[in-house]
């Protein structure tokens, strides 16, 4: 049995359809289809559940992608000691990051593991937070900051930091950091949205649902950047995890305050598959260390 048929098998899993699988793999579906078949046939049980949508592992399946995310991860930890013995950390290590994070870590993090690890290529993907959890889970990023993630087939979690939740408003809004306003307030004010996907929407509708409320919604935005802009002209408020907003609430190009009881976890995410990889585990190590430097500076503060 291939590690290469391994893999495949996992896509196949992840994606729930061999067509999307064969084309994020790069292979004919018919040879993919037939490789499935033939792992079926050596493991002696059936694997997948075909049908008109597409395919879902059966038991036997669920139980073989657990050790399938073993053999592959004891591989490659085993190629990466081998490779490495001796050697600072080398090869490509792709890193995803929330938009959210660019004034507390993203560039820190690049300029410093790139100063200590200078041999490793490292791919930078940026995103909101529902994108870069999708691709961690597709298997295109081996180390990922999450927000609040449920658990993942195939990679490991580890918490960061847990965070106020901010009302924000313009420079001249008189929201103030040592005066919290309540959930209902959300409900009285103009609000800039963020996408339906979005995490930070997402918890305080549910908090407004179960008291019968709802926000006035102004209008809604796909990206941050814009809805920064939209804030700091007096069109409306929005909601952002307090690393966010630190930058423009220090300048005073915004005002914001936290919301009682609305906190934010961040999350680091590792493919288990990488996670032995030198490269990899230095970029996790850093991760850990520049946000236990940012707290401990009250760059960013936690929650409470």
């Amino acid at each position: 049995m291939e590690t290469r048929v391994l893999a495949n098998f996992l896509r196949v899993a992840e994606a729930g359809k061999l067509s999307q699988a064969a084309a994020d793999l790069n292979i004919a579906q018919p040879a993919l289809s037939r490789q499935m078949a033939l792992l079926e046939d050596d493991v002696g049980a059936q694997l997948f559940v075909r049908h008109r949508r597409g395919v879902t592992l059966t038991d036997a399946g669920a139980l073989f992608r657990g050790r399938a995310e073993a053999i592959l991860a004891a591989v490659e930890q085993a190629r990466a000691a081998v490779s490495s013995a001796g050697r600072e950390p080398t090869g490509t290590v792709t890193l995803g990051l929330p938009t959210s994070m660019i004034y507390v870590l993203s560039g820190t993090l690049v300029e410093t593991y790139r100063d200590r690890f200078p041999r490793v290529f490292l791919q930078v993907h940026e995103a909101v937070g529902h994108v870069i959890e999708a691709l961690l889970k597709e298997g295109r990023l081996d180390v990922a900051v999450l927000i609040e993630p449920r658990p993942m087939p195939g990679i490991a979690l580890s918490p960061l930091v847990e965070e106020d939740i901010y009302l924000v408003g313009p420079g001249n809004a008189g929201l103030s950091l040592d005066a919290p306003v309540m959930p209902a307030d959300l409900a009285r004010v103009p609000m800039i949205m963020l996408a339906p996907e979005n995490h930070v929407r997402r918890k305080a509708e549910a908090v407004l649902s179960r008291a019968g409320l709802s926000f006035n919604a102004a209008l809604e935005v796909e990206g941050q950047p814009l809805a920064f802009d939209l804030v700091r002209r007096g069109l409306g408020y929005t909601l952002l995890p307090y690393c966010a907003v630190r930058a423009e609430m220090a300048a005073g190009r915004m005002s914001g305050a936290p919301i009682a009881g609305l906190s934010l976890g961040w999350t680091l995410g590792v493919s288990r598959v990488r996670a032995g990889a030198p490269a990899v585990r230095a970029l996790v190590d850093t991760v850990h260390e520049l946000v236990a430097g940012r707290v401990a500076g009250g760059e960013w503060a936690e929650f409470g």
